[in-house]
């Protein structure tokens, strides 16, 4: 089985800040040097490297303008990057398929937690880096995308997530909107008092009510509360144990007995809601900045979501996208190394994957730069998400070895909060199904 990391790996502070010494913003707009990232390279001349993004909204909108920022500039030689996006629920089963047949593209963004079932489908970059690469990297998101010492993958991001909240909504209510709540008995008072004296609902766990959304959010309180998904090794399940129940209770009391939003589990009514005041407050990643600051007059902010019941630490669910470079044996030698250069320009030179895609980018130089401080996501979210990435509260989804974030392996989370199915029940049905996974693997 391939190495795994636990639910509960943490960025530590002294790792994430490693290098802000030097940190800046050298490079970090338009620089086309070549030397920059090629040195002393083999021509390049009309290569054009494939490149499979799943990538929409926003998150789409912003990868596009970088590739074209890349075609415009040329910043590795006479090199243009053809980006395919291929959506969500498409996406990995297309690039398995690909990558089976050999015809896989020779970039491709992957989700860290997914890169367990890929791993034999990777080319290790290990072969076509400098010896300083890796000091251009937060050393544990570097480290993270490490397979039994190949680097399968450079790290593009880290999008924790946080609960974000109607400024409005609060002060309607009667309640400080700079002062949201920090653990479960202050946010039992807020959303009671949000429904009590408002027409909005309080809280969803997700604003598309979706598998995937509640998964990230059991995620972050269970992890609070003292749980974890799985064994170390990956060998067993672990989310149907105290913590794990009561996780799943909350979610059915959210829409039973506290009553702060309804058992409808339809595919964006919370998020719908939420922008049309009709909702106080949602659990979202760092890329949902980026959407409420497009809305016009929307008063939006964020804070930490140590709120879980019983809380025993201060955590939130994580994960990374990576850009890899996958097998392709049609692919010679002087093509990947072309690959590769481009993945680094793309995962280093490119601050605009946090202003305005609204994530923490992995690359030092982009996280510590200017840019990123002076964005206006900054003292919305994005300072709240780098403070809980230095102080270690950043859990993470395990790279199994199956496809973890397959939307019907946790369907049974949104059954739970549409009253389709007990709590109790729905969680047995989950942990049989998913072990079950985990036991059909070779």
């Amino acid at each position: 089985m391939p190495s795994t990391e636990g639910a509960n790996s943490a960025l530590t502070r002294r790792q994430l800040l490693g290098g802000v010494g030097l940190a800046g913003t050298v490079g970090l707009s338009g620089c086309n040097s070549r030397s920059v990232i090629l040195g002393n390279s083999a021509d390049t001349s009309g290569t054009t490297i494939q490149f499979w993004t799943l990538f929409s909204g926003g998150d789409g909108a912003t990868m596009k303008s970088i590739v074209d920022r890349f075609n415009d500039e040329q910043p590795i030689g006479n090199v243009r990057i053809d980006r395919q996006r291929i959506p969500w629920d498409d996406y990995y089963t297309k690039l398995y398929t690909a990558l089976v047949a050999d015809k896989g593209p020779d970039i491709a963004i992957m989700h860290q937690a997914l890169m367990g079932r890929f791993q034999r489908m990777l080319v290790p970059y290990n072969p076509y880096l400098s010896d300083s690469t890796s000091d251009k990297y937060v050393p544990t998101l570097w480290e993270r995308m490490r397979f039994d010492g190949d680097q399968l993958s450079l790290p593009l991001d880290a999008h924790p997530i946080g609960i974000y909240y109607n400024r409005s909504l609060f002060e309607k209510a009667g309640l400080d909107p700079d002062s949201p709540p920090t653990n479960f008995e202050e946010f039992e008072h807020v959303c009671d008092t949000i429904t009590k004296k408002t027409d909005a609902h309080a809280f969803a766990p997700t604003p598309y009510l979706d598998p995937i959304g509640m998964l990230r959010t059991f995620i972050a309180f269970d992890e609070q509360r003292g749980g974890h998904l799985f064994t170390d090794g990956l060998s067993s399940v672990t989310f149907d144990d105290d913590a794990g129940m009561g996780t799943a209770q909350l979610f059915g009391d959210i829409t039973g007995k506290y009553g702060w939003d309804i058992p409808n589990a339809s595919e964006n009514r919370a998020d719908i809601a939420f922008q049309d005041n009709g909702l106080a407050m949602t659990m979202n990643g760092t890329w949902y900045a980026a959407v409420l600051e497009s809305l016009d007059g929307f008063d939006w902010d964020m804070f930490k979501p140590f709120v879980a019941p019983e809380k025993k630490r201060n955590v939130t669910q994580s994960g990374s996208h990576t850009v890899t470079l996958p097998r392709n044996p049609h692919r010679d030698e002087r093509k990947t190394r072309v690959a590769v250069k481009a993945a680094e320009w793309i995962t280093q030179k490119n601050p605009v994957w946090g202003t305005r895609a609204g994530h923490l980018p992995a690359a030092k130089d982009a996280l510590h730069s200017k840019a990123l401080r002076n964005s206006p996501l900054w003292p919305k979210s994005l300072s709240k998400f780098f403070q809980m990435a230095n102080n270690d509260r950043l859990a993470y989804l395990p790279r199994t070895p199956f496809n973890v974030n397959n939307s019907s392996t946790w369907s049974f989370f949104p059954d739970i909060y549409a009253h389709n199915v007990s709590p109790k029940a729905g969680m047995q049905r989950g942990a049989n199904s998913i072990q079950r996974l985990i036991n059909d693997v070779d």
